[in-house]
């Protein structure tokens, strides 16, 4: 089969478009034949090595495609348009057994082979129907971004009707969904945007303000658009550079929700503010299966929509991961795998 695979981990040269063998599936998975798979910035630390994983190896967390084998029993259907829940339980620690994030969550992609291939296999119990209504672009643009933003606000930050939420990266994949999500729950969202452009595009998600942060001082800002007010939650993934404007903005006893540290993991601050303003930091990694099927649930009735910046076909991978490096996208970044 073609497939996207390193060998090495580095820059974008040790991307290498050739051919794997064909991947069996083993008792209580499914083969899946892939029609579009997303890209997320796993990929990228997957390739350039801040993250150990076996290789030669096959990323993509978010796939979406058609049964072609089931291997154990299942209501699954050979034919059938399927989405992969890219959180994988271990099933079996005491978090699982009530129902409540994993504590050693594993990630599809991560270090078993993911989706930039023509097939891939995943565990029964992780693969769903694909929404009525959505085409597999669009399909394999919505798991982890949106059940990330899901478990961030709803499971983590616990965000109610009538905050206020700041949200970082809004022209990500993640803060896309983020914003949806905040409205869904009736919240007034503020969102970051680097250039004027972009501020358009991430009010037409749904965002009710827009700060410039290249431009002026984004605290003065927020309070500018926030009648004098700071933030009840601040939505953070971006980590370094924004960690110390993301504590600035937090009003006291508000809370910060990251998943994320795409700009770098080492940021200072001043503890005492912390229990002084008796503010409260939230880490938060993907989600639940429960909260897997309450996303799918709003995605499959319209409430919910991924949002799609470019879609590349998969010979042309490179290309894709150098636009997502450089953080040029409005939403998610898809491939397209065609056979």
């Amino acid at each position: 089969m073609k497939a996207v695979f390193i060998e090495k981990q580095g820059g974008l040269e040790v991307l290498k478009y050739g051919n794997l063998p064909k991947p069996k599936p083993k008792k209580g998975e499914v083969l899946i034949k892939i029609k579009a798979a997303a890209l997320n910035h796993l990929d990228l630390h997957l390739r350039n090595a801040k993250l150990n994983i076996p290789l030669p190896h096959v990323s993509g967390s978010d796939v979406a495609g058609i049964i072609e084998e089931i291997n154990g029993p299942s209501k699954l259907k050979i034919g059938q348009a399927v989405v992969v829940n890219p959180a994988i339980p271990c099933g079996i620690c005491a978090r699982c057994k009530k129902s409540l994030s994993c504590e050693i969550v594993t990630i599809f992609g991560y270090k078993t082979p993911g989706g930039f291939a023509e097939y891939v296999t995943a565990p029964i119990s992780q693969v769903y129907p694909v929404p009525k209504n959505l085409s597999f672009v669009e399909a394999a643009a919505f798991p982890l971004t949106f059940l990330t933003a899901w478990h961030m606000l709803v499971g983590r930050a616990e965000l109610q009707k009538g905050e206020t939420v700041f949200i970082w990266g809004a022209s990500g994949g993640l803060g896309s969904a983020a914003i949806q999500i905040a409205k869904h729950l009736d919240a007034k969202v503020i969102a970051a945007a680097k250039t004027e452009e972009d501020a358009k595009k991430i009010k037409a998600i749904g965002a009710d303000k827009v700060v410039i942060y290249t431009k002026g001082n984004v605290v003065e800002e927020v309070k500018k658009l926030n009648d004098s007010t700071l933030m009840d939650v601040v939505f953070e993934s971006v980590g370094a550079k924004t960690w110390a404007k993301t504590l600035a903005i937090l009003r006291p006893h508000g809370r910060v929700v990251i998943a994320g540290t795409t700009s770098g993991e080492i940021a200072s601050q001043d503890l005492s503010d912390i229990y002084y303003y008796q503010q409260t930091i939230l880490g938060s990694r993907m989600g639940t299966p429960e909260e897997f099927e309450q996303v799918l649930k709003l995605v499959d009735e319209g409430k919910l929509k991924p949002v799609i910046d470019k879609v590349f076909p998969l010979k042309n991978f490179r290309k894709a991961e150098q636009r997502l490096e450089a953080s040029k996208q409005m939403g998610k970044i898809v491939i397209e795998v065609k056979k």
